[in-house]
């Protein structure tokens, strides 16, 4: 299961990569002839350069990628926006020096290796970009490579300007754009983690049918609250309620009745039970009630609150016409770390309950038998 879902990861950020890819090349395509004027137009101020050549043959494939986004794959349309972000990066620094836009276009080609190939080529691409601009302005300072263009007259061009601000917004548009849609992509994934976290935590601790607690949350609730009974001397009760021949519900009506039967129980549980006491179903037909008090409940109280538990429980149900009522039988348990020596466990507790509870229930079929 762990390796089915990391392949679905896997393909889910190739496929939010190629989104990003497939809109890069539709911008790059769309400004990609107006960049190539700009360069082009730069010959009657500098005379001609290759850097021009290598704008028109990327303009020309950045088209014909851009058309054929779909028949490409991600790895190959990748290496294209790689070899494209380089090649103008190291001619743009090569030809233009601080003047042209080689250094920001290297930061888009960065950004492409590191999201695909990972953080260690990133930084590694990055240090060998920075090596080669050291040498080419070790160049430029001194003298061994020269603009091809005085600085002077270029500042004050229309076409120098042009090419300035295009091949600028160009890659800062592009980083923005890659940024933003994985932005977007990890927040949903982020949300759709957050949601199937949520569900998971209801399945682990919830009854699927009645949206109780279940077992497992119980054995960690009475854990807790014999330790805060321990730190503050208070009491822990615990009520165990059982239905009643609940079995001839689902031989004479079917499960779906008893199913009903037991939501219906469980709420009228809930409609006695205060905030802060736990209602969970550990069986087929069993509840347990957990409750905390500072002091200890007297006798009548525990009888008058479970005599309530039982007329909640055979309050009638309509059932596809028929009238279903149920009874059950309930004992409980009493807590206190200093006063019930007997109790020490968790377990010692549960079986306390459970023996009121089926002296209760035995003490029903006496008085039904007499």
């Amino acid at each position: 299961m762990k390796l089915l879902n990391d392949i679905n990861q896997i393909r889910g950020w190739e496929r939010v990569l190629e989104r990003s890819i497939n809109k890069i090349l539709i911008v790059l395509a769309v400004c990609a002839i107006p960049a190539a004027l700009a360069s082009v137009s730069r010959v009657t101020i500098s005379g001609f350069q290759p850097s021009m050549v290598l704008h028109i043959a990327v303009s020309a494939s950045l088209v014909f990628f851009a058309l054929r986004r779909r028949h490409f794959s991600i790895k190959l349309k990748l290496n294209y926006l790689l070899l494209l972000s380089l090649l103008i990066s190291t001619f743009g620094v090569y030809n233009w020096g601080l003047m042209g836009n080689g250094f920001i276009w290297s930061v888009l080609g960065i950004i492409f290796i590191t999201l695909y190939y990972g953080s260690k080529f990133g930084a590694i691409s990055a240090v060998l970009f920075c090596l080669y601009c050291t040498i080419i302005g070790v160049l430029y300072i001194t003298g061994k490579l020269q603009l091809a263009v005085e600085p002077g007259s270029y500042v004050t061009s229309i076409a120098g300007w042009a090419t300035a601000i295009i091949g600028a917004l160009l890659p800062l548009s592009l980083t923005v754009l890659v940024v933003g849609t994985l932005y977007n992509s990890a927040r949903s994934m982020l949300q759709k983690l957050e949601k199937q976290q949520i569900e998971i935590t209801i399945l682990a601790e919830q009854d699927s049918l009645t949206g109780l607690y279940n077992t497992r949350v119980f054995q960690q609730l009475i854990e807790q609250a014999m330790e805060r009974s321990k730190r503050h001397d208070s009491w822990v009760y615990l009520i165990n309620i059982d239905l009643n021949s609940f079995k001839q519900v689902n031989d004479n009506y079917g499960h779906h009745a008893g199913d009903q039967i037991l939501k219906h129980v469980a709420n009228q549980l809930l409609s006695i039970t205060r905030g802060g006491d736990t209602l969970c179903r550990v069986g087929g037909d069993e509840f347990l009630i957990l409750l905390e008090h500072p002091k200890r409940y007297s006798s009548l109280e525990i009888i008058h609150l479970i005599k309530r538990l039982k007329q909640a429980v055979s309050f009638p149900y309509e059932y596809d016409g028929t009238t279903l009522k149920v009874s059950c039988s309930a004992g409980y348990a009493e807590y206190n770390a200093l006063h019930t020596p007997y109790l020490v466990t968790k377990d010692d507790i549960l079986k306390e309950a459970d023996r009121k509870m089926f002296e209760d229930k035995k003490s029903a079929r006496t008085q039904q038998a007499s």
